[in-house]
């Protein structure tokens, strides 16, 4: 299938491509408040959430939609405080951003994260389906937000479902397990399980898996904490299971959140697992995980980290993990019969601690790296920075999207 890239001057991404079209199928890359130079405008939420949500609204238009077709979008927040001062920014986000969208409006996900620009508070991005059927997923007695608004728990579009950041709280937006990472995994993923049967498919339809978790520990601490996690995780895995990412991230709307996943499924039996040989692996062995799935006209590759067959980190710097990483990924693609020109968006995670001028460093350490495998026009791509990933001393996460040939 044919791609249509577009662009125009501000760009937030490590390329100028800030929307692919691919057939009915839209992707947006991540949006901040820039002018055309690139430089973060406004020093509030508000005014930085309009500037974001202003540049989605223009990315769109350039592909031929609107805001109207948005069926999911992601906000990664900067705010740091306690509960009230994380609860006003996300009430000055929805203020902004709630005119936007008409109700019912789009899946939403949001989690707290470090941005990689001086200055930045928030980045938006986006799914679109044009000109197709939709149906909204509203389980009865499922969990709600706080309060009321107009988002969506979930869309079937065609055979596509798109699942909103599941969470452990009750129908009244109160948080389930406290403190407890095993029952909020099971309540999150308990949460998706139900999500994916009203839209008439299961655990196997699930192609993407996301699961986002907050632990702040260090050294083995880590990969014990994501295999205890991941302990229940594999109770509601298909086997083989989606692929996906496991993010630890700065935090969640409320501080006793621990964990959301959200994913994508598709519907259909005739599908492809892409499964390279003598590729990473990870630490819990035969766990049956996925590095990625190509079904129809869609490829979904999971994150892809710089390790070996034990889940070892591979490379003690940003540029050899980062080389290593689209490798991978130009492997699994390889499994399907695809290669870096069928990709439509990246989703680049990666831990860059220090001052500005070193995450900067590292931000044009990555996007030189990605223009070796991705020439221009590449893909659009969100990029934030996290605060760890499932394995100890990885540096970078990269999952990538693509749209096969016809």
């Amino acid at each position: 299938m044919g791609k249509e890239f577009y662009s125009f001057s501000g760009t937030s991404s490590s390329n100028d491509t800030q929307a692919v079209k691919a057939g009915n199928l839209i992707f947006v890359g991540g949006q901040m408040s820039l002018n055309d130079q690139g430089e973060i405008v406004g020093n509030d939420i508000k005014t930085q959430t309009r500037n974001a949500f202003e540049a989605m609204k223009k990315a769109l238009a350039l592909a031929g939609a609107t805001m109207d077709d948005v069926v999911k979008h992601n906000i990664y927040f900067f705010c740091e405080g306690d509960d009230a001062t994380v609860a006003q920014c996300l009430a000055d986000i929805d203020e902004v951003r709630i005119p936007y969208f008409k109700d019912p409006g789009p899946t939403t996900t949001e989690i707290r994260v470090n941005l990689d620009r001086e200055g930045a508070l928030i980045l938006v991005d986006a799914w679109a389906v044009v000109g197709a059927e939709k149906e909204r997923l509203t389980p009865a007695g499922h969990w709600n937000w706080e309060k009321k608004l107009p988002f969506s728990q979930g869309w079937k579009v065609g055979d596509m479902i798109f699942v909103s950041g599941q969470r452990s709280l009750n129908d009244r937006g109160e948080i389930l397990g406290d403190g407890d990472i095993e029952i909020q995994t099971d309540e999150v993923f308990r949460n998706l399980d139900t999500m994916l049967r009203l839209a008439g498919g299961d655990r196997h339809s699930l192609m993407r898996q996301n699961t986002y978790f907050r632990f702040f520990g260090e050294g083995r601490q880590v990969t014990d904490y994501w295999e205890k996690m991941t302990n229940v995780r594999r109770r509601y895995m298909s086997v083989p299971s989606a692929a996906g990412a496991g993010l630890r991230i700065t935090g969640f709307p409320q501080s006793k959140e621990l964990i959301q996943v959200e994913g994508i499924g598709v519907l259909g039996e005739e599908k492809q697992r892409l499964q390279p040989d003598n590729h990473w692996d990870w630490s819990i062995p035969n766990t049956q995980f996925t590095q990625g799935w190509k079904i129809g006209n869609l490829a979904f590759i999971g994150g892809q980290i710089s390790a070996d067959n034990r889940a070892k980190a591979v490379g003690k710097d940003m540029a050899t993990q980062t080389r290593n990483v689209f490798q991978f990924i130009h492997n699994v693609l390889a499994e399907g019969g695809l290669d870096e020109s069928d990709v439509a968006k990246l989703y680049i995670y990666y831990y860059a601690p220090g001052d500005w001028a070193q995450v900067e460093e590292t931000r044009k350490t990555i996007a030189e790296i990605q223009k070796e495998f991705y020439p221009e026009p590449g893909p659009a791509v969100t990029a934030i920075r996290v605060s760890g990933f499932a394995f100890e001393d990885l540096l970078i996460e990269i999952e990538a999207m693509a749209v096969c040939r016809d």
